[in-house]
């Protein structure tokens, strides 16, 4: 079958690419000597967990609790600050998995004894993570298997890198002061995984977006249309509006995140189109040149691929424009 004979909406995979995405990421976490743990959150799929394990990760990372308990993999990083109700599931897990999670906080690692930990530590996102090197002692302290640091350097610039370096290399230098040796420094991201040798420390790093890639990091300039292995076919319904088409994806279809700069919704394939709104099963989309016609069919590659992913039930795949087959997503809505 045809890819884009494919009932809209609907998201397909190419392969090809997909498998290209793997594997220049092993290649390139080799050439920094550091593990590959890639964050499923951004697929959510068994079989390409177990195509990125093939390939030679080190382990898997996943957000939630639940996301782990459908995805393969022996050695699993939860990289979310769990709290003490979850100590039940966890515990489970470790019975056939090596299982480590991350935290920011003293009650957490009280409330999850016997489970190894990362702490970690904020280095200028502002999201999660302890400020202070004191601070990391203290919850160091409070781990009952306390294994080394965790830090997430979202969209850092190289001088957000050095910065983060210089936080790092102090709170290492305070945790050995206090008798504790940082075996695992954890950290990376897509956007930043090219930034890795900055903080020579890191042992190990969890892009998850590389995989598909999407529209965002288009814009970052991490990667290019060809580096986008996930697209979502839509269909144009209505062109009444003059200046406007509206297609068959909307927010139930597509992520609600934007891509910053553009404000697009979505990076149109072939087409100078954006998409600035939508509404739960409409896509408006701004045209340049001619009105499509009604019925005409497009590529699209969402701003936010792992939001987009988590919108559908099963994720099309093959090679060369053609359908072999579909994955069901596993850890759809696996947020607990």
């Amino acid at each position: 079958m045809n890819a884009f004979d494919l009932d809209t909406p609907a998201v397909y995979v190419d392969l090809d690419v997909l498998e290209r995405n793997i594997r220049a990421m092993q290649e390139r976490c080799r050439a920094w000597n550091v593990g590959l743990r890639p964050h499923t959150k951004t697929h959510k799929i068994p079989e390409i967990a177990r195509m990125q394990l093939a390939a030679g990760a080190i382990g898997i990372t996943v957000a939630k609790v639940g996301e782990a308990e459908v995805l393969p993999g022996d050695d699993v990083l939860i990289a979310y600050p769990l709290p003490a109700s979850k100590l039940a599931r966890v515990r489970d897990l470790m019975k056939t998995r090596r299982v480590m999670v991350a935290l920011d906080s003293v009650e957490a690692a009280r409330g999850l004894p016997g489970v190894p930990a990362l702490v970690e530590v904020e280095v200028g996102v502002g999201r999660c993570g302890v400020q202070t090197s004191e601070d990391l002692v203290r919850v160091a302290q409070a781990c009952s298997d306390f294994r080394g640091i965790f830090y997430w350097p979202s969209w850092l610039d190289e001088d957000g890198f050095a910065k983060a370096r210089a936080r790092i290399d102090a709170h290492i230098a305070a945790l050995k002061a206090a008798g504790f040796e940082t075996k695992v420094l954890s950290g990376g991201s897509t956007p930043g995984a090219g930034k890795t040798p900055l903080i020579p420390r890191t042992t190990e790093i969890r892009p998850g977006t590389y995989v598909f890639y999407d529209a965002s990091s288009m814009e970052a300039r991490c990667a290019v249309e060809a580096d986008c292995a996930l697209r979502v076919l839509v269909t144009v319904v209505s062109t009444a509006v003059p200046g406007q088409a509206v297609i068959d994806g909307g927010s139930k279809t597509f992520s609600n995140d934007v891509t910053k700069g553009p404000g697009t919704h979505g990076h149109f394939v072939g087409r100078p189109w954006s998409m600035s709104k939508m509404n739960e099963e409409h896509g408006y989309v701004t045209l340049q040149g001619a009105a499509p016609r009604v019925g005409e069919k497009v590529w699209v590659i969402p701003s936010h691929v792992c939001t987009t992913v988590n919108m559908h039930d099963e994720i099309h795949y093959g090679r060369d424009g053609r359908v072999e087959g579909a994955w069901k997503v596993a850890a759809r809505g696996r947020v607990r």
